[in-house]
């Protein structure tokens, strides 16, 4: 044997160590209902930022798509506007042609008289004018159509783009959701309850709410619906019957009470009128964060119902567990 293979021997020996093949690694420790929860949630807000960007990617494309539709109507009323110009052009061209003299100078050759010769001439350039002006507004109508339909759809494939990019994303973390939810599964029984538990208003306190009336009969209406969906889950852009996220759980309620909203909160903000945190009547909408990616809708007493994040269903929350991040509040009708 040599020493070159003396050496390696011995390091092989001395590595795996007696009765030892392999290396066993440590086991990562077990995840902690708080560690799982500041995942999940971290994840869950993110996922609802991004919805509503996409919500408010849907609006921009079926705002844009309804400019699209409006420029295309447009230029095919100018197209017919321009052919029947074209056409009343060519028969009055011929009529004149036919019954009157057609140039200064025919007028002039058949005109009997001087005030003749001017009420024919008159006539022509007052007929040259209205075929002129007809014609030039109707091939400008034409052209200005078709040029905001090529912007219109434009601006819509743009949108369009952007809505499917900000979807791919979406999906990416809505695996990861599915990760983290799986980790929740390790969790003991009382851990998952606990988490699934937190901040639910008492039975007291959920009486309490809805036995507020709203001021007006629109805004009940509103609550009413709202309270329907109770148990309804969460999913992204969803605005029912069976499944809402949070801007479509207040454009459904206010919808049926017969008020339009956007499925997009930081639009639906400036609807109404804004009240303050301490002012809040049945059927307000709460809004949270900066950028507005949250909407609720107040129900009373201090609870608000929310459509509120992935893997969650509507539910009466408290208001005051989000006043840190409450954004304004407003009135509809």
């Amino acid at each position: 044997m040599s020493l070159g293979t003396l050496v390696v021997l011995t390091c092989s020996s001395t590595l795996l160590g007696p009765g030892r093949a392999t290396a066993t690694p440590d086991r990562p420790p077990a995840p902690t209902i708080s560690s799982v929860t500041a995942q999940l949630d971290s994840l869950a807000n993110r996922t609802e930022t991004l919805t509503e960007k996409f919500n408010a990617a849907q609006v921009d494309v079926e705002t844009k798509q309804r400019a699209a539709n409006h420029a295309q109507d447009q230029a095919a009323l100018a197209a017919d506007q321009y052919t029947t110009a074209r056409a009343q052009l060519v028969e009055s061209t011929v009529a004149a042609y036919e019954g009157a003299p057609t140039s200064h100078t025919a007028a002039l050759l058949t005109s009997g008289t001087r005030q003749s010769y001017l009420d024919q001439t008159s006539t022509m350039d007052m007929m040259a004018a209205h075929r002129a002006a007809v014609a030039a507004r109707a091939v400008a109508a034409k052209n200005n159509a078709e040029a905001a339909g090529k912007t219109a759809s434009a601006l819509l494939k743009d949108a369009t783009a952007k809505r499917n990019a900000l979807a791919k994303q979406r999906n990416k973390i809505v695996g990861q959701v599915a990760i983290f939810r799986t980790l929740l599964t390790t969790l003991t029984a009382p851990e998952q309850q606990a988490y699934a538990s937190r901040g639910t208003p008492t039975s007291i306190e959920i009486r309490a709410a809805i036995s507020e009336r709203a001021p007006n009969a629109a805004a009940q209406k509103a609550v009413d619906f709202a309270l329907a969906q109770i148990g309804k889950p969460y999913v992204f852009a969803a605005a029912g019957p069976n499944e809402f996220d949070c801007s479509g759980l207040t454009m459904a309620a206010w919808g049926a009470a017969g008020v339009a909203l956007p499925h997009f909160a930081a639009t639906q903000y400036t609807y109404g009128t804004h009240v303050p945190a301490t002012k809040l009547l049945p059927g307000d909408l709460i809004f949270l964060y900066s950028d507005i990616h949250h909407v609720e809708i107040y129900i009373g007493a201090g609870l608000a119902l929310s459509a509120p994040q992935e893997g969650e269903n509507v539910k009466f929350v408290h208001v005051s567990d989000y006043l840190p991040d409450f954004y304004g509040a407003t009135r509809l009708p």
